[in-house]
């Protein structure tokens, strides 16, 4: 069996000395779930936390009042006045409330699946006709010989026309790692924040073409709606396809449900597998 040092080798490209701490990520398991399980209310909190000159003032729900109680529980947060908190000067602790939980959440999920190996935040370091360059892939996996790549993106929920470009850009950036260090023959997902579903348009998906794009880049893609653990465990062990199965039932995990809404937007472009630009 191949680590995945030896995969990347083949690709000209080796792991970086900087990695995530998964003894870290494992302690702080509770608090990841909770902030997923959580997400829109911390989603409000977060804008007073890390940008207090544009939002001075917060008025909280009473499940934002929660969130913000249970950060402040941790030491995380500092309550300063009756409407106002301020986050730690923590370097690692901002990392972690900025977006590293989610990194930390997926790397836990791909642990629980029963992958071989797995590394969050891992640098690689990659040579191609003399020019050198590095990456940091928020999760790489793998199972068997087969690599596993995952970008993991904390978005607001609301949606707007600079989120959809933004999601462009995590979709090339997923299925490029996929090209560069597995010759497109890995996994790739994304996960992100961003809500994928209008649940006041009869669960119409806010983002079709991004969906379509996904599909034809063989991309998996989950949203605020596959955050809570057991449903992010099934996106995880779905995106390996056949090469995960269920170990109490030998039963294969099927792409994940977003795929087949896709279907009639991808009969209207190329057949063709398009390469990001």
């Amino acid at each position: 069996m191949t680590a995945i040092s030896q995969l990347l080798s083949l690709q000209g490209a080796q792991t970086g000395q900087r990695t995530g701490d998964k003894n870290r990520a494992r302690e702080r398991a509770k608090h990841s779930r909770f902030i997923a399980d959580h997400f829109k209310a911390f989603d409000n909190i977060r804008g007073h936390l890390f940008h207090p000159k544009h939002h001075p003032i917060l008025f909280l729900s009473s499940q934002e009042m929660q969130v913000a109680e249970y950060l402040a529980r941790q030491n995380w947060i500092i309550k300063v006045s009756p409407q106002a908190w301020r986050i730690s000067d923590d370097d690692c602790i901002r990392s972690y409330l900025s977006g590293a939980w989610l990194e930390e959440l997926v790397f836990l999920a791909h642990e629980e699946a029963g992958v071989d190996e797995v590394y969050f935040g891992q640098e690689v370091e990659w040579s191609v006709n003399g020019v050198k360059g590095k990456n940091e892939i928020d999760v790489i996996a793998r199972r068997g010989d087969l690599l596993s790549f995952t970008s993991c993106k904390t978005i607001r929920v609301g949606k707007s026309t600079s989120h959809m470009e933004k999601l462009r850009e995590f979709l090339t950036e997923t299925d490029y790692w996929n090209i560069h260090f597995a010759q497109d023959k890995g996994r790739a997902l994304l996960v992100t924040t961003a809500d994928f579903y209008d649940e006041l348009n009869q669960q119409s998906h806010r983002y079709p073409q991004l969906l379509a794009r996904a599909s034809i880049l063989d991309v998996s893609l989950s949203g605020l709606e596959d955050l809570k653990w057991e449903r992010l465990l099934g996106v995880v062990k779905g995106h390996w396809g056949a090469a995960l199965t269920d170990s109490d039932s030998n039963r294969q995990f099927p792409k994940h449900s977003l795929w087949s809404s896709a279907t009639d937007l991808i009969t209207r472009t190329s057949p063709t597998r398009l390469r990001p630009h």
